[in-house]
Formats: structure tokens, C-alpha cells, sequence
């Protein structure tokens, strides 16, 4: 990352996104602790956001997992379990071993430039890759 970049602040976008998912908490997700890291290593990524992790869908006539938010939000919860966070080649394992040491995440994975997510998403110059991060 730039110079700049590592003394970015996080901006308003993010902190809205950072202030849903301190909400989140079961199993071994805290989301108040993953936001804390989070801002604690803001020089080794780009953004973040969070997800729920959509359940494959082979049938028409299945609702997406986008409206458990409508029935979530009722009760003053939000339903994320996954987080996407956008580095680049050379802060990525640097990262992932933090978060592996302190998040009790059930999977980290990587997108590459040439994976399908990154192409759609525009994200793909060479130095790219997100972390997939989620808890069961």
C-alpha cells in the first residue's frame, strides 16, 4: 500500500459498515473484536465489508438470503457471517496470519485476479486479492 494509504483514516462508508458488523455476535464471531483488529491493521487493506453467506440456490422459486435482513433488522440484529477484505500481494499474508491467530474463523481463503468474483467485480489487476473470511 501507499504511504497515503497507510495513514488513511477509515471513511464514512466504512465506519457505517463497521458499525453493523460490531452488532454481529455468536460462536466464535465478535464482531466488536474483529472491528477493533480490523482498525488496528488498517495499513494492510483497501475495504471491508460483510456478508451473509448465500446458501446455494437450485430451485426458481427460492428466496435470496438478502431478505433474512428484513426479518433480522426487525429485531435489532444483523445476520453477517462472512467478511470480504480487499489487500493487495504483498500485505496478504501478513494479514491472514493475523487473522487466523485471532479471529476463530471456520475458513480463510483467497480470490485471485483471475477468479471469476474479482473479474465481475473489477478487481483484477495483478496485486489484488480479497480475503474470504467466515464463521460457521
Amino acid at each position: 500500500m501507499s504511504k497515503e494509504q497507510k495513514h488513511e483514516s477509515v471513511n464514512d462508508i466504512q465506519q457505517l459498515y463497521f458499525e453493523l458488523f460490531r452488532r454481529v455476535r455468536y460462536n466464535f464471531l465478535n464482531g466488536e473484536d474483529v472491528v477493533r483488529d480490523l482498525k488496528e491493521w488498517r495499513d494492510l487493506w483497501y475495504s471491508v465489508i460483510a456478508i451473509r453467506l448465500p446458501f446455494p440456490s437450485t430451485s426458481k422459486d427460492r428466496l435470496p438470503i438478502s431478505l433474512s435482513l428484513l426479518r433480522t433488522t426487525r429485531w435489532d440484529s444483523w445476520p453477517a457471517d462472512t467478511l470480504l477484505i480487499w489487500t493487495n500481494e504483498a500485505n496478504l499474508e501478513h494479514l491472514r496470519r493475523l487473522i487466523e491467530e485471532r479471529w476463530e474463523a471456520s475458513e480463510v481463503s483467497v480470490y485471485m485476479p483471475e477468479d471469476e468474483e474479482m473479474i465481475y467485480a473489477n478487481l483484477d489487476d495483478e496485486h489484488d486479492r480479497v480475503l474470504f473470511v467466515w464463521w460457521d
